[in-house]
């Protein structure tokens, strides 16, 4: 096997993975993007989540919105559930590992703000349980998710908005979900300084 060729492979079934992503969900980016932005402007905050990779990327976005994507602007309240291990390790410990993000939600979520949750199967039972705390609370939820949308579909359909990855490989998921983050955050700020309108 030629290791080159594995990494050729492997840059074009991503490549067909974020191609066939705009093609079909472009207009659900241009939603998201939406929300977070009018949530933003209404003193609202975002509360973002997810599992092992997904946990990363969580904490990525809430640094591209606190800190900056690519402008100079004012902070933007954005909140990763991922990032206190005190909490998530007491929450695992006292509850159980499904609970690690919801108790949060619970404690930090109020009925203008965001909860978007990352996850590449739409299976995992904390992002579950976070979402239900999220809309007992009157939050809006946004899913990021990949192959068919798992659990986490049904649960978001006609109540938040998913964005969903058409591919069924989870490390495409995973970098089509990379460059769906950095979109919304590259829409939020021009949204911001008054370049587009969402």
């Amino acid at each position: 096997m030629n290791p080159e060729q594995v990494i050729r492979d492997h840059f074009n079934k991503s490549s067909a993975t974020t191609a066939d992503t705009v093609n079909s969900i472009n207009t659900h980016i241009v939603q998201a993007a939406s929300i977070a932005a009018k949530v933003l402007e209404n003193n609202g905050k975002i509360l973002i989540c997810g599992n092992g990779g997904s946990a990363s990327d969580a904490q990525h976005f809430a640094a591209e919105l606190v800190c900056r994507y690519e402008r100079d602007r004012q902070a933007l309240g954005a909140i990763a559930l991922t990032a206190d291990t005190s909490i998530i390790t007491a929450a695992g410990n006292d509850y159980d590992f499904t609970q690690i993000f919801s108790r949060q939600v619970e404690a930090l979520g109020r009925p203008n703000d965001l909860l978007i949750v990352i996850t590449t199967s739409g299976n995992s039972p904390n992002i579950d349980l976070s979402v239900k705390a999220a809309y007992n609370l009157g939050m809006q939820v946004v899913a990021l998710t990949g192959k068919d949308g798992g659990n986490l579909a049904s649960l978001v359909k006609n109540k938040g908005l998913e964005v969903r990855v058409p591919s069924m490989v989870t490390a495409h998921v995973q970098e089509t979900h990379a460059i769906i983050i950095h979109c919304i955050c590259n829409l939020i700020e021009l949204h911001i300084s008054e370049e587009l309108s969402l």
